[in-house]
């Protein structure tokens, strides 16, 4: 037995919304560090919650290091991926 699809759209109850960052942005953090961890990798994780406040990792350094880093070296770019939340049209 597997799990019903959740279906990915905005939450539009402000509440709602920012208790499900909440709960997920810990868990999103900790995933990145695994990676980190068992990979050797750099990772930098930026989020903004949807009241504006900033969370940051960084494997090694600091999330400026490791944008600067990419910033720097764009070839590095064409080696790997990057993603970036399309808005729906």
């Amino acid at each position: 037995m597997g799990r019903n699809k959740l279906v990915m759209k905005k939450i539009e109850d402000s509440t709602s919304r920012q208790r499900t960052y909440s709960k997920h942005k810990d868990s999103l953090v900790k995933k990145a560090n695994e990676l980190a961890i068992l990979c050797d990798t750099d990772v930098a994780l930026l989020m903004f919650s949807p009241t504006g406040e900033v969370t940051r990792y960084s494997s090694r350094g600091s999330v400026e290091d490791v944008m600067l880093r990419i910033v720097n070296n764009p070839g590095e770019l064409n080696r790997g991926y990057v993603y970036f939340n399309m808005p729906n049209p």
